[in-house]
């Protein structure tokens, strides 16, 4: 099967709170072919090393946002894994810089091949499941009391690439919380915050990586 169709038939699907102000900017995806001595790969958009499964693929999507309630710049990831006849394996996703297992058999659900992954309202993190972010103590008022808490976030591989300082950071803080501060309902939908569909946002992870420099360097300068 052709990568681009690949990529396409496994994206995952989201299920968004009706309450979510931010719509997804872009998924970029890398795939990793399994080597001829089986190593781990390592990957363009975060601190992990991909290793596909004997004879199959892994397929690593970055799903970007402009803003996470409580800072300038989102970036989270699913991994899905493939064997040798295309059948999924395995899914991870991340929550807050970990990576977990979100194929839990009873709880994670299938849209042909695609996974369904529940957003935690606001911050992006993903899971299998809605109830996994009761876990989560401040999951109310991150979205309300403590939003645009972190400023402009930059993490290492745009550094050099994206600016701030105290005073930018200060300015995103006022301009998050006056502009997004809501109250998650915690029901979800397959509808995203402005109708688009995961498969019309995909792209090659490089291509993502110049529109997220690209729009927060428009974001900064429109703030400041």
């Amino acid at each position: 099967m052709e990568t681009e169709t690949l990529v396409r038939a496994c994206v995952p699907h989201l299920r968004y709170d009706r309450a979510e102000p931010f719509a997804l900017k872009g998924i970029g995806y890398t795939v990793y072919r399994d080597t001829p001595n089986h190593a781990a790969q390592p990957s363009p958009s975060c601190r992990r090393f991909i290793k596909a499964p004997e004879g199959g693929t892994a397929i690593e999507y970055a799903f970007y946002y402009d803003f996470d309630i409580q800072h300038l710049y989102d970036l989270e990831h699913a991994f899905v894994y493939l064997d040798a006849e295309g059948a999924v394996t395995g899914v991870e996703s991340s929550f807050h810089g970990k990576f977990l297992n979100s194929m839990i058999e009873g709880v994670l659900e299938f849209e042909d091949r695609h996974p369904v992954l529940y957003v935690q309202p606001g911050k992006h993190a993903l899971m299998p499941s809605p109830e996994y972010f009761k876990l989560v103590i401040d999951r109310n008022r991150a979205c309300r009391e403590e939003a645009g808490a972190a400023g402009f976030l930059i993490m290492p591989m745009f550094e050099g690439r994206l600016f701030t300082d105290d005073e930018t950071n200060r300015k995103v803080e006022a301009y998050i919380r006056e502009t997004y501060a809501f109250d998650p309902t915690w029901e979800f939908t397959a509808e995203s915050p402005d109708g688009l569909r995961e498969e019309e946002l995909l792209m090659p992870y490089g291509e993502l990586d110049e529109n997220i420099v690209r729009r927060l360097t428009v974001w900064s300068r429109k703030i400041n």
